[in-house]
């Protein structure tokens, strides 16, 4: 990384939480030719600036696509990117002209809501799903863009948990500390900047042997909340103010800080499904449908978390790991035969043809609205 990229590194890293716009089109990495591999990622900007970084040495076009300055994941999940912003990507960036072959990588993380099969019926390219993660990109092309097994499932290292961690703390902090400073004076808003600075990094780097999901996450809420209190008293102390009417209000700041992480800190992360979709509606459960089933292994490919395998000859998926789940849906949106859906535990469900028309809201609901779903099938039962 460049000296003079480092404060834009770290502007784009600690406000990830909000949108932020890198230009679409075709960028240049290294020295690509006209057989050079086509890559495609969103326009969010820490994102791009992510993949040049990891393709350093690799010569390829890599085509930025409209996803609302939101990175891959969340932009597919909530609408924000689509196949049309594939397909539009692809016409208007110029990319026809400068290579010879019409073959594109996509993101494995956006299969939650691009489908690869509009996206050849529209421009004839031919698409293939990359890795889950960046940094292992050069090493899939260096094999001709085979993927491997570990390749697919999603990792969330220790670096990126506390690039996380700063992406809540720092919000929490520049609100929180100035509101329980006016309460209790300027000691108790550096002991709250304390706290929060310190607590909400340290539940990250225990992610994922911490509770964050169901009932026992509150446990861990709780315990996290008493350690803020330790910290803020020891920073009181350290600043010579300690009192008891200080440390009530510490005390609450440190509460306060743990129910806002609470409302999602799971859906922030790639290892959990959405705390708010579960507390409305309870986590759906991945359903198959075997005698749909035909062995396209779509659904193997796309899985962050290995929850699908091919068994048999011939092959058919199977649900492995149903646990291991994440109800991000790319399994649903991608399967060519409608032989996956969501169930949740009171009997209803979610259909493919709602899973491709419809993306998550902040409340963890399908009420975002997408075009009308390649397939209208509605097989088991109706749209919830």
């Amino acid at each position: 990384m460049k000296l003079l990229d480092i404060p834009s590194y770290l502007r784009d890293t600690v406000l990830r939480l909000f949108p932020h716009r890198a230009p679409t089109g075709v960028v240049r990495i290294g020295s690509p030719g006209r057989d050079a591999p086509v890559l495609l990622t969103g326009n969010f900007t820490l994102t791009v600036r992510r993949a040049r970084r990891a393709l350093d040495g690799v010569d390829a076009w890599l085509l930025v696509a409209d996803s609302r300055g939101i990175n891959v994941w969340c932009g597919a999940g909530g609408g924000h990117l689509t196949h049309h912003d594939v397909i539009s990507a692809i016409r208007t960036s110029g990319i026809d002209d400068l290579i010879d072959h019409r073959q594109l990588i996509l993101p494995q993380l956006a299969a939650t809501g691009v489908e690869r099969r509009p996206i050849e019926q529209a421009t004839g390219w031919q698409t293939r799903w990359g890795p889950a993660r960046i940094e292992d990109l050069p090493a899939v092309l260096a094999r001709g863009g085979s993927v491997h097994g570990r390749e697919r499932r999603m990792r969330f290292p220790l670096w990126e948990r506390l690039d996380m961690a700063a992406m809540w703390s720092l919000p929490m902090t520049l609100i929180g500390a100035p509101i329980f400073g006016v309460i209790g004076g300027w000691q108790v808003g550096l002991a709250t900047a304390a706290l929060m600075g310190l607590t909400v990094p340290a539940i990250f780097a225990g992610l994922p042997r911490l509770r964050v999901t169901g009932g026992g996450r509150w446990l861990t809420y709780a315990m996290f909340a008493a350690v803020g209190s330790v910290v803020g008293a020891g920073a009181l102390v350290l600043l010579g103010a300690f009192s008891p009417a200080r440390l009530t209000v510490v005390a609450i700041a440190s509460v306060v800080a743990m129910v806002v992480l609470s409302v999602d800190l799971a859906g922030s992360t790639p290892m959990y499904p959405s705390s708010v979709n579960a507390s409305v509606a309870g986590v759906p459960g991945i359903r198959l449908d075997v005698d749909r089933c035909t062995g396209a292994a779509d659904c193997v490919q796309v899985c962050p978390w290995d929850v699908l395998h091919l068994t048999g000859n011939p092959p058919r998926a199977e649900i492995a790991d149903a646990d291991a789940c994440i109800a991000c849906g790319a399994c649903v949106v991608q399967c060519p035969e409608d032989a996956l859906y969501f169930a949740f535990p009171d009997g209803r469900v979610v259909t493919p043809a709602t899973v491709r028309s419809t993306r998550l809201n902040m409340l963890g609901q399908r009420t975002v609205e997408v075009s009308p779903a390649a397939s209208t099938r509605e097989p088991h039962g109706g749209p919830v």
